[in-house]
């Protein structure tokens, strides 16, 4: 069985099972590495199920060798310190209210295996090697539903847990599959109220950052009845747009193909795709509030300035991290830019403003390109031209450093005041515009700034004077 060998190819997971079986345990490979296995993916994550051993026993096994998390050890859940191993202990969990964390576990070492097997989520997460028979179990047909690309649950117990229509969404993206009737029936009547925001950010991230085609994975939320919990993505759906412009159908549609562009676009660095996720599904937020028929059309003017307080409470609803809140909220703000510019063949110091303002010039182009995409399904002259522009500017990953420091101001003669910064940002912004590019052009620059502000300064009325003579009248 070529899953033994993958235990055998890992020292320490070879190590931690021959020592949990020396004492009594039967252990099984279970989830996501069996899973990704059967779909021929390689997988770095390991969950054992372990029968026999209690938590208690299970640590003082490997503590002289690991050092053991047990952060989840209230949920039956082990953590091997530094590697991707995780232990779980067979468990009874009862619901005692509404809210997600309303439910009591307790830990079961001989619970019968099909019965364990049932609190798992979906069929393709419910196959379990049994690592000392070299066995595959799989009551549930989790092989056969991994085979046909079927998304299914695996038992009743799926609604004990509404995090697992989350689940099914980022599952749907990552691996393409297809939901079936019946679990969409069941995620209909489950509801997201009881889930903390950090869990539900935590599917987000994996459609984002593994989603292989995101769009199932948005609309299996819209069969679930589920996009109603996230209204500014629900209002997206019936939204027209041109046909001309926007053959591929509503605001939804053009999301969703967006986001289709940008997972075969992606950075892979992590903050960055991360932040470009939420960027592109929140790009369009504004055009519910925007959107227009006249004589002209349909239009959608100035939808990407509307957009930004929806997009703003939307990601801190999910409580995303600020960070990456702001970068998404401008390129939200400037996304429509790129194609404005290739247009009008915007100057170098339009350019230069603009890496000023996004900070992040090359992940506005990836977006601007998939929004494109999700439109023109061949149109790359505008990252293109915009891109060659940026990087002969060096632009490209940052705005440019400021020329002129405050410490210039000083070797001017200048004290330092508050009108230092106005000085210095007044000087950056005709550097941008390419007024100057060397210290010595900065320097000038800044000398007939200050003899310009002075002259206006001392053509101003004495208000001191003024005051004087109103209050002696």
């Amino acid at each position: 069985m070529k899953l033994l060998s993958v235990i055998e190819n890992h020292q320490d997971l070879r190590t931690v099972v021959d020592s949990l079986h020396a004492n009594g345990g039967h252990c099984y490979l279970v989830g996501g590495c069996v899973r990704d296995y059967f779909l021929g993916l390689g997988s770095q994550n390991f969950d054992l199920e372990v029968f026999g051993l209690t938590s208690e026993k299970i640590i003082e096994i490997l503590t002289p060798t690991y050092t053991i998390d047990q952060v989840g050890k209230s949920y039956g859940i082990l953590k091997i310190h530094d590697l991707d191993i995780d232990i779980g202990v067979p468990r009874q969990e009862q619901k005692t209210g509404q809210r997600h964390t309303d439910f009591t576990v307790q830990e079961d070492p001989f619970l019968p295996l099909e019965q364990a097997i049932k609190r798992r989520d979906f069929t393709i997460n419910s196959i379990y090697f049994d690592i000392k028979n070299q066995q595959i179990i799989d009551p549930f047909h989790g092989v056969e539903d991994l085979q046909r690309k079927i998304l299914r649950h695996t038992s009743e117990r799926f609604g004990e847990d509404p995090l697992r229509v989350l689940r099914g969404m980022q599952f749907c993206a990552r691996f393409r599959f297809t939901p079936t009737p019946e679990t969409i029936e069941l995620c209909q009547t489950l509801s997201p109220h009881s889930l903390s925001p950090e869990r539900i950010y935590q599917e987000f991230v994996k459609l984002f950052v593994q989603g292989t085609q995101p769009s199932i994975g948005l609309n299996f939320l819209k069969q679930a009845d589920w996009l109603k919990f996230f209204p500014e993505i629900h209002r997206l759906v019936g939204i027209e747009q041109d046909p001309l412009r926007h053959p591929e159908g509503d605001v939804f549609v053009h999301t969703c193909c967006t986001l289709d562009a940008f997972a075969n676009n992606r950075t892979g660095d992590f903050t960055d795709d991360l932040t470009l996720g939420f960027a592109l599904l929140c790009h369009d937020f504004g055009k519910p509030a925007t959107t227009a028929k006249d004589n002209k059309g349909i239009h959608s003017y100035w939808h990407e300035i509307a957009g930004i307080l929806p997009a703003k409470n939307f990601m801190e609803r999910l409580r995303v991290p600020k960070p990456i809140i702001l970068q998404a909220l401008t390129l939200v703000q400037y996304h429509m830019d790129p194609r404005r510019f290739f247009k009008r063949k915007a100057s170098d110091g339009e350019l230069r403003r603009l890496s000023y303002n996004v900070n992040r010039l090359d992940l506005l182009i990836l977006m601007g390109y998939c929004d494109c995409f999700g439109r023109i399904k061949n149109n790359d002259t505008i990252r293109t031209w915009i891109t060659d522009r940026a990087q002969a500017l060096g632009i490209l990953k940052a705005p440019p450093k400021a020329i002129i420091q405050g410490r210039h101001l000083t070797q001017l003669g200048l004290s330092p005041s508050k009108d230092f910064s106005e000085i210095l940002l007044k000087t950056y912004f005709a550097q941008l515009n390419g007024n100057f590019s060397t210290i010595e052009g900065g320097l000038f620059y800044v000398k007939k700034l200050i003899s310009t502000e002075m002259n206006w300064i001392s053509t101003q009325p004495d208000h001191s004077t003024m005051d004087q003579r109103a209050s002696s009248l």
